[in-house]
């Protein structure tokens, strides 16, 4: 894991989907109020779509780009909410539950979603109607595992995930002045793992956390921490072609697909507190879109052309969008 203490709160923050709240208007705004400071040329259209005194992070993009799902932390509770992507209105409870719900992520129909729940004492994934009326149904659950921040192939056949252990020792040896030599087992470290949505099929691929499909689902994203610091993979959908495109001193996570495949947008460290970034997928035209004194997270791309994403520059997390212009002057749209 990072070893800066802000690299490790955030990276907690995102495995968990907890946020401290603060404060915030609780005014529904019909016009976008420009707090975040970005980078000259490289944004437009800059909308504040939430403001309440619940945080409000993970937001994820209905494929039909209607909608946008994300979670609500109301006096401790983590709940999934939906809004219309236009207007921030259309406000749907899509969880209600005792439990702590997190991570959505749309299948491809627009009409329901996966998430991570401790419904069952530890993280599991779950699918459910994103109507909020029912069809909830368990996909995995482990004893020993936490699942989280699932996301869904184009296919709506199998979901990749990251999955984290407890922290698990065994006996090695005795040494020669009776001390005993304990060895960590891999399993506390967080892996990447493929499950089919009806449950079956679940297998583990290499450490990793955050995982996301490509739009065509031949690629996926993903974000690894072996070099030290953590940066941004891609890999083939069968695990092979381990490519890392980040390196740096900072700490790159969090990536997102643009429409067309072509592009990445995640947040970095790398001029100080985590901002908003795009590149392309090959790691070259790195466009930095935030240069906040505050934190933003969890971008997702959506169909429109627009990022969304998390922001607490009012002090509190609130769910925003813009539309990046990218280094060759078109905004990515898909064919």
């Amino acid at each position: 894991m990072p070893t800066t203490h802000s690299t490790s709160r955030l990276l907690a923050a995102l495995a968990l989907g907890f946020a401290a709240t603060g404060c915030a208007s609780t005014t529904p705004q019909a016009e976008a109020e420009v707090v975040i400071e970005t980078s000259s040329g490289a944004v437009r259209n800059l909308v504040r779509l939430t403001s309440s005194v619940d945080a409000e992070r993970n937001p994820v993009v209905s494929p039909d780009g209607q909608k946008v799902a994300f979670n609500v932390d109301k006096d401790g509770q983590l709940d999934i909410i939906s809004i219309d992507t236009r207007t921030g209105l259309a406000r749907t409870q899509i969880t209600n539950h005792k439990s702590h719900d997190m991570h959505p992520a749309w299948m491809p129909d627009s009409e329901r979603i996966v998430f991570s729940s401790n419904r069952l004492g530890r993280l599991g994934l779950w699918i459910q109607n994103a109507s909020g009326r029912g069809g909830t149904t368990m996909i995995t659950r482990s004893q020993d595992m936490m699942d989280f921040g699932p996301s869904v192939s184009p296919d709506g056949t199998t979901i990749c995930f990251t999955s984290r252990g407890r922290a698990a020792i065994k006996e090695v040896g005795i040494t020669e002045a009776g001390f005993r030599t304990y060895e960590v087992f891999e399993g506390a470290l967080p892996h990447i793992w493929f499950v089919n949505t009806d449950g079956t099929n679940l297998t583990q691929f290499g450490k990793g956390i955050y995982p996301t499909w490509s739009p065509d689902g031949e690629r996926i994203a993903y974000c690894s921490n072996s070099g030290g610091s953590w940066d941004i993979w891609l890999m083939d959908r069968d695990g092979s072609a381990m490519t890392q495109i980040t390196s740096n001193d900072g700490n790159q996570i969090a990536p997102s697909f643009s429409p067309d495949g072509a592009w990445l947008a995640y947040i970095s460290n790398l001029s100080g507190n985590f901002d908003l970034w795009v590149m392309r997928t090959d790691g070259t035209a790195a466009t930095q879109l935030t240069i906040d004194s505050s934190e933003e997270g969890n971008p997702c791309w959506g169909a429109d052309g627009n990022i969304y994403f998390c922001s607490r520059k009012t002090g509190n997390w609130d769910i925003w969008k813009l539309t990046p212009v990218l280094a060759q002057g078109l905004n990515p749209q898909p064919e």
